[in-house]
């Protein structure tokens, strides 16, 4: 296997980053939703399992133990122009993190997946607290995917362990990519306020798999094709009709298809 499967050790987790409470669970309904009720700013809480994990769109998120379930409550002092592409800089920091282990051939899909060669690895869900600028940013990556879990998934998905078994990679611990996740986390999000669009685009086209594709999807009960043309200043898909005319968008449910098309 490339990776164990083994309770993980807190404490190296803990000794090499710079955090608050780490909140450690066999299993836990939400990570997300114990963060919004119990975590202080730095806070992060990681569970083995979740029994009420979610997604976009009050969407389940399977959660079966030996993935990786965590999530970060992030308090910022000062609010950006750009505040709308927090969710965007998050993926970034997710798949710069699996870069520095090895990973390759992967990217964020808009506006909360990553993915792997057009199969689903990974998503993010943010939600805001009452308290103004405190952020909880859930997110869950599959390590190892059961069968079981496949049949109740409609979409391709993929695993790390099935990535770095096609891909010969070397083994690695789930220590070590917490330890990258949270740090480029923290990198994003100290630096967010100073964020200037011009460099963020270029990190965003550099992760982006939907760029020059072409989707379908459904918006206002009216089907939507296009071709995925930009990212604009409030994070909004720009997806150039066929009609010639060129909408923005701020939430769309794209699938991809094996071939990268969407359905």
């Amino acid at each position: 296997m490339p990776t164990n499967h083994k309770p993980l050790d807190i404490n190296k987790i803990s000794n090499s980053i710079n955090c608050g409470n780490i909140h450690y669970f066999d299993s836990v309904n939400s990570t997300n939703t114990w963060l919004l009720e119990n975590g202080k700013c730095g806070d992060i809480c990681i569970s083995e399992t979740q029994t009420s994990g979610r997604g976009r769109r009050g969407n389940i998120w399977e959660s079966p133990q030996g993935n990786i379930s965590f999530s970060l409550c992030y308090c910022f002092t000062e609010i950006t122009e750009y505040w709308s592409l927090l969710g965007l800089m998050t993926g970034i920091a997710i798949a710069e993190a699996l870069q520095d282990i090895g990973i390759a051939g992967h990217g964020v899909k808009w506006p909360n997946d990553i993915y792997w060669q057009g199969k689903k690895l990974g998503g993010i869900l943010l939600e805001t607290s009452d308290q103004s600028g405190k952020v909880v940013i859930g997110i869950g990556l599959n390590v190892l995917l059961p069968i079981k879990t496949h049949e109740k998934i409609g979409q391709e998905i993929t695993s790390l362990t099935e990535i770095m078994t096609l891909t010969n990679n070397s083994i690695f611990s789930k220590e070590t990519l917490f330890i990258h996740l949270i740090e480029h986390l923290q990198i994003k999000f100290r630096n967010f306020h100073n964020l200037k669009f011009s460099e963020f685009i270029k990190s965003w086209e550099k992760w982006d798999i939907l760029q020059g594709r072409t989707v379908t999807f459904n918006h206002q009960n009216r089907k939507i094709t296009g071709k995925v043309i930009k990212i604009d200043t409030q994070g909004r898909l720009g997806i150039l009709q066929n009609s010639g005319i060129l909408d923005f968008y701020t939430s769309a449910d794209i699938k991809l298809r094996k071939n990268g098309d969407s359905e």
